[in-house]
């Protein structure tokens, strides 16, 4: 098993993209505006950034970020194991070199590149379905909908 609490720093902050925030993450995620778990598909945001970097890997779109959100909302460390590991096989494969994991700057930029990406793609689905992402059923659905694809 890969130990991931070495590679980057558990109390390393993620950034995401400041538009991010407000669009996706304060709609997907429980909030003080009243979302409740059970209400919503990603019950904490780390699930959001990690689907959203799977995305942004399958895709292979990376994005930049280009304003970042003033007080990123959780550390490295919050992400269960498990995905930390696909997080960081997935930066290997796309750079196609284990050379990554020498510089963790450089490899936390790559997940967070990544999961902008990918959060720009679900704006995308949104945009056409407006209560895309609002239920477990339709990000089955979508999962479906690829597979089939492939």
């Amino acid at each position: 098993m890969l130990d991931t609490s070495t590679i980057i720093e558990g109390t390393s902050f993620l950034n995401i993209e400041d538009e991010h925030y407000t669009i996706s993450y304060k709609r997907l995620c429980p909030s003080a505006e009243g979302l409740q778990k059970k209400d919503v598909v990603f019950p904490t945001m780390w699930e959001l950034f990690v689907w959203s970097a799977v995305l942004g890997y399958i895709n292979k779109c990376p994005e930049p970020i280009k304003k970042r959100y003033t007080s990123p909302p959780f550390r490295w460390q919050v992400i269960k194991s498990n995905q930390q590991q696909i997080l960081i096989i997935m930066a290997i494969e796309s750079t196609e070199s284990f050379e990554i994991l020498k510089d963790r700057e450089l490899l936390r930029k790559n997940i967070e590149e990544h999961s902008n990406g990918g959060l720009y793609l679900m704006h995308k689905s949104i945009a056409l379905d407006p209560l895309a992402y609002r239920n477990m059923e339709s990000l089955i659905f979508e999962v479906q909908e690829r597979i089939k694809n492939k």
